[in-house]
C-alpha cells in the first residue's frame, strides 16, 4: 500500500511539472505563427544532406544508366525524388545490412559470403519497397480513373470544355494519384505545353493500361477533331466494363487465397484436438489411462 501511494505521488509530481512546463493554447499558437514565419529558412531533409556529403564519391560511379532507369521508376511510384537520393537510401540499406550481420552473426571469424548476402539484401530492399508502391499505385489508378472519366463525361455533356472540366475535377475530386497527375497535366497546358504532349507525359508517368487508353483516346480526339463528349462516353463505357471484369477476376481469386489460411487453421485445430490423444498413444496410456506412476516405473 505504501509503495502504491509513493508511486502515485511521484506520478502526480511529474504530471504537475510537465503541465507547468508545457505552454498553454495561446503559447502554442504563438509558436506555430513563429514557426510558419521562419519556415522558409528550414534545413533540408536528412537524405539531401547525406547525398550532399556523399556526392564526391557517387559522382565517380558510372550512374548514367542507373539514374535514367531510377528516374522512370520513381515517376511511376509518384515520388518526386532525385535518383541520387534514392541511391543514398540504398547505400544506407547496405550499411544497415552490414550492421545487422555484425550484430547477429559477426563473431571472431567473419564470413565474407554471408556478409555480402546481408549487404546485398539491404541494398536491394528499397527497390522491393518501390515495386510494391508502384503496384499499389496502379491498383488505385485502375479503381479511380473510370470514375474520373465518368465525371469528365458529365461535365463535357453539361457544356463545359475539356480544360474547365479537368480543372473542376482537380479542385473537387478526392486526393488520389490520378488527380495529382491530372493537376500536373493542367499546369503543363497552362504554361504553354501542347495538350497531346502533356497527355503523353501523363501516360508515361503512370504506366498503367487504363491511363494509356485514356491518353490515347484524348490525343486521337485532339488530332482528328472529333466530338469529345461522344469519345468520352465510349471510353467511360469501356472502362466501366474493364472495371467489372477486373472485380470479377479478383472475386474468382478470392477462394484460392482463402484456401491457405483455411488449411493452416484446420491443421492447428487437428493438432489441438488430436495432440493429447497421440501423446497418450505413444506413452501407452490410451488403453489404460488410469495407470499410476508406480505402475509406469514397474
Amino acid at each position: 500500500m505504501v509503495v502504491a501511494v509513493i508511486c502515485l505521488c511521484a506520478f502526480l509530481c511529474v504530471a504537475l511539472l510537465a503541465w507547468a512546463c508545457l505552454p498553454d493554447a495561446s503559447g502554442r499558437r504563438v509558436r506555430q505563427r513563429i514557426y510558419s514565419e521562419v519556415s522558409d529558412a528550414k534545413r533540408p531533409p536528412l537524405i539531401a544532406r547525406i547525398a550532399e556529403r556523399l556526392a564526391p564519391i557517387n559522382k565517380r560511379l558510372p550512374t548514367g544508366w542507373y539514374c535514367e532507369q531510377t528516374t522512370k521508376t520513381l515517376e511511376s511510384a509518384g515520388l518526386r525524388l532525385p535518383p541520387m537520393h534514392f541511391l543514398v537510401i540504398q547505400e544506407l540499406g547496405a550499411l544497415t545490412g552490414a550492421i545487422v550481420y555484425f550484430a547477429t552473426l559477426g563473431g571472431t571469424a567473419i564470413n565474407v559470403g554471408i556478409m555480402a548476402i546481408f549487404v546485398f539484401a539491404g541494398f536491394i530492399l528499397p527497390s522491393f519497397w518501390l515495386s510494391n508502391r508502384i503496384q499499389t499505385r496502379r491498383m488505385t489508378i485502375s479503381r479511380d480513373l473510370p470514375e474520373i472519366v465518368d465525371l469528365l463525361t458529365l461535365c463535357v455533356g453539361a457544356g463545359s470544355d475539356f480544360m474547365g472540366s479537368l480543372g473542376r475535377i482537380v479542385r473537387e475530386f478526392r486526393p488520389c494519384p490520378v488527380r495529382d497527375e491530372l493537376g500536373i497535366v493542367l499546369q503543363e497546358v497552362r504554361v504553354g505545353k501542347r495538350r497531346r504532349d502533356a497527355l503523353r507525359g501523363f501516360a508515361t508517368r503512370l504506366k498503367s493500361p487504363e491511363a494509356s487508353t485514356f491518353a490515347r483516346t484524348l490525343i486521337q480526339v485532339d488530332r482528328m477533331g472529333t466530338g469529345l463528349g461522344e469519345a468520352l462516353t465510349i471510353l467511360s463505357e469501356d472502362m466501366r466494363l474493364q472495371r467489372y471484369h477486373w472485380a470479377e477476376r479478383f472475386a474468382q481469386q478470392a477462394p484460392m487465397k482463402m484456401l491457405v489460411p483455411l488449411i493452416i487453421s484446420l491443421g492447428a485445430s487437428m493438432v489441438i484436438v488430436a495432440g493429447p490423444i497421440l501423446f497418450q498413444f505413444l506413452r501407452g496410456d490410451l488403453m489404460n489411462p488410469k495407470m499410476t506412476a508406480a505402475e509406469h516405473e514397474q
